[in-house]
């Protein structure tokens, strides 16, 4: 006895519907091979083998396979026929196709009830001889089996009538395993999300979504946000809420030639689990008159548009970030070790959900071993529209006067803040566009305008995106606009800070467009203004001649920094900081250092270079730096601007600052 027939034998144990599918198929089949044995050679007659099968058929023990199959035993197999209306005589080919591949033994069977020795797989006819259709085809080209890609068609040798096999993602279907096809499980994963965030409109979407599906109408579901911040959690957590479990679809990595093959494939399953689907990256295409999930959710960046959904409404939700409030307690949830940092992390404005996360489970020392981790993991999504860089200095290393100083940590402090701030909706409401992080670094030539720039970087644990004015602009209309806006979108996706270094050229004074090159250059500056009202993030202006510098601008900047010349005490100080730094003894050469300073106006980047030429000249005689270095070096400075040491001297005392 087979075990399909044990089980048969014991109606208390329960059977999935492909089990019992196979039950049927083989009382089905023999008492088909039964009425061969007996006819004995005479004709085979349909209707004869009907009434003959009326007369002597086990009927009660066929009764009862049906009637399970009416049961909750047979809910998946319900599911799959009215759920993809699969017509009768397709559904008994199907089920005769599933029974084959559910018990093998049964294809010896079906070789003899077809007359087909070694032929194990059924053909249409004898699905129609078993289930007594009429004498018309059950299955064509365009069925719905076939549409679905239910069961395959095999194509036979000789004329021979081509068979069919059942896809092996329904038989688990039908056996109780939800099972994805083998081709998608590196594209397709079940969705585990974490806890909704306090902030995150989970509740409000999923109602949203169920007064429109309530009304049997399908919902498209755009969660808007940068990279890393949750918004497929979110996705999960409103499924999750609406009672379905939800597939993340990693849309890249579909092959472009399995696009339309895998797409129903996804939608077939999604269906039958009634499951929501949650789309990452872009979608090839939406294919039409493929029946679909009526609740897709699409991860997609800000203003973004999606595929057009027949009869479908649209939902769009700006996933929020998390307040310093949430961040700190995900902080001391994932790094326990490192909770006294908590308040640190949480302050480092524009950390995705997903960076503290993953950061938290490096088991950080400290917040400045946090901070360089999240750094890296900003600058690898940074590419193309500038140069990354990560933040050297720090607040030791700037000799600057004190109203510089304290204006740099001003910018620090409210960059830390600022989301504080906004929490309040009427706060927000009133300030948001007035509290932009910006700040315009105005000086001569090195001065520490760039290097400010990456110390206040590196106090919020932020990297520095340096726009390239030569990759930025086009010699194209409306190229340079568009360059413009990926590099704002790569910085704010990735909680960049902006640098546009020598800022005068891209934040010009607008002219009276006489030209048509006026206007288009009028038309980028325009672009530029908007683009900074509308940026959450850091940006940096620098400039050696601020008078060039657009009012527009001005008026819109939170910050200015005025950098001046070093006077002789922070000339003296930076050449001290830089000697001692390059392993020279400071307090030796401190009566030259003295005299240089108070006799020669110098910047600090012609201090520290020539402290760099001093090194190389001491190391290449093995030797200390000596006086003569120092005083070779800045005259080497001085000679690189056509400038003579003597024309670089002060007027003594009443000069000195």
């Amino acid at each position: 006895m087979t075990t399909t027939a044990k089980q048969a034998a014991r109606p208390h144990i329960l059977q999935s519907a492909a089990e019992l599918l196979a039950l049927r198929a083989r009382r089905r089949l023999e008492t088909r091979i039964a009425w061969l044995d007996t006819m004995a050679g005479a004709q085979d007659d349909p209707l004869v083998e009907r009434q003959w099968r009326a007369t002597t058929a086990d009927v009660a023990g066929a009764s009862d396979i049906e009637d399970r199959l009416s049961g909750a035993e047979g809910t998946a197999w319900r599911r799959l026929t009215e759920l993809f209306q699969i017509p009768a005589g397709e559904a008994d080919l199907l089920s005769l196709a599933v029974a084959v591949s559910v018990e093998p033994a049964l294809g010896p069977l079906v070789a003899r009830a077809q007359g087909s020795p070694g032929q194990f797989l059924p053909t249409a006819a004898l699905a129609a001889r078993l289930f007594e259709h009429p004498p018309r085809p059950i299955w064509r080209s365009n069925a719905r089996a076939a549409t679905w890609q239910l069961a395959q068609l095999q194509e036979q040798l000789g004329g021979q009538p081509p068979v069919f096999k059942a896809d092996p993602v329904i038989v688990d279907w039908l056996s109780g395993h939800l099972a994805f096809d083998r081709n998608l499980v590196f594209a397709v994963r079940r969705s585990a999300p974490l806890d909704a965030l306090p902030e995150w409109p989970v509740e409000a979407t999923a109602a949203q979504a169920a007064a429109i599906l309530g009304r049997a109408n399908p919902v498209s579901i755009v969660v808007e946000g940068r990279d890393s911040t949750g918004r497929a959690n979110f996705a999960g957590n409103v499924a999750a809420a609406l009672g379905r479990q939800a597939l993340v679809v990693n849309a890249p990595l579909i092959p472009a030639a399995q696009w339309l093959e895998s797409f129903l494939r996804i939608q077939r399953f999604a269906l039958f689990a009634d499951a929501a689907i949650i789309w990452r990256g872009d979608v090839a295409f939406w294919p039409e008159g493929i029946p679909d999930a009526p609740l897709q959710f699409f991860i997609r960046p800000p203003r973004t548009a999606i595929p057009q959904r027949r009869d479908c409404a649209e939902l769009r939700v700006a996933l929020p970030e998390p307040s310093t409030e949430t961040r700190r307690h995900l902080w001391k949830t994932h790094a326990p070790g490192a909770a006294r940092d908590a308040g640190t992390v949480a302050a480092m404005p524009g950390i995705p959900l997903g960076d503290l996360i993953e950061v938290a489970r490096t088991a950080p020392q400290s917040a400045e071993d946090a901070g360089s981790h999240l750094r890296a993991r900003a600058r690898a999504r940074l590419s193309g529209s500038g140069r990354a860089v990560e933040p050297a200095y720090r607040w030791d290393d700037l000799v600057a006067p004190e109203p510089v100083i304290h204006g740099l940590k001003a910018i620090a402090f409210e960059a830390r803040h600022r989301d504080e701030l906004l929490a309040d909706q009427e706060t927000a409401r009133l300030f948001s566009g007035t509290a932009a992080q910006s700040a315009l670094f105005s000086g001569p030539p090195g001065v520490g305008k760039s290097m400010a720039a990456q110390i206040v970087a590196r106090e919020l644990c932020v990297p520095l995106l340096i726009i390239d004015l030569a990759a930025i602009s086009s010699k194209y209309v409306g190229e340079t606009a568009k360059n413009l806006s990926a590099a704002f979108q790569e910085a704010r996706a990735s909680g960049a800070a902006l640098l546009f270094d020598e800022a005068d050229a891209y934040f010009a004074r607008r002219s009276d467009g006489a030209d048509a090159s006026d206007r288009y250059a009028n038309a980028d500056t325009n672009h530029l203004l908007q683009l900074l009202e509308e940026h959450a993030g850091m940006v940096f202006l620098s400039t050696n001649r601020r008078s060039a510098i657009d009012p527009a601008f001005i008026r819109r900047l939170r910050h200015i920094v005025e950098f001046p010349m070093p006077g002789p005490v922070e000339r003296r100080d930076l050449w001290l900081k830089l000697l001692a730094k390059a392993g020279a003894d400071a307090a030796a050469l401190s009566p030259v250092v003295e005299e240089l300073a108070q006799t020669h106006e110098s910047s600090p980047a012609q201090i520290k270079s020539a402290v760099l030429t001093a090194r190389y000249a001491a190391i290449g005689e093995d030797r200390a730096i000596a006086a003569a270095d120092l005083e070779a070096a800045l005259k080497h400075e001085f000679a690189k601007e056509g400038r003579s040491v003597s024309a670089a001297q002060s007027k003594p005392a009443r000069r000195a600052r």
